[in-house]
């Protein structure tokens, strides 16, 4: 697995990610791991991202019988 070294933390806010990490119950390490999923999570995402997804979502879709529709849309009318 990857990994990051960061340097030059100002001691507050290790302080921060120390409380809380205890708050948490988790290791320093896995709660700067959460802070950085949930900041990323929230950045916008690239558009080939969001195509592939919707992609996905649109092959599990069930597939529409056409004829069936425009008969519903001719029986309503009447």
């Amino acid at each position: 697995m990857p990994s990051i070294t960061i340097k030059h933390v100002p001691p507050a806010l290790h302080e921060r990610l120390k409380d809380a990490a205890s708050r948490h119950r988790r290791s320093l390490q896995n709660e700067i791991v959460a802070c950085l999923e949930t900041y990323v999570d929230r950045l916008p995402r690239r558009k080939s991202e969001l195509l592939a997804e919707a992609a996905s979502l649109r092959e599990r879709l069930p597939r529409l019988d056409h004829d069936l529709v425009d008969a519903y849309k001719r029986a309503g009318r009447s």
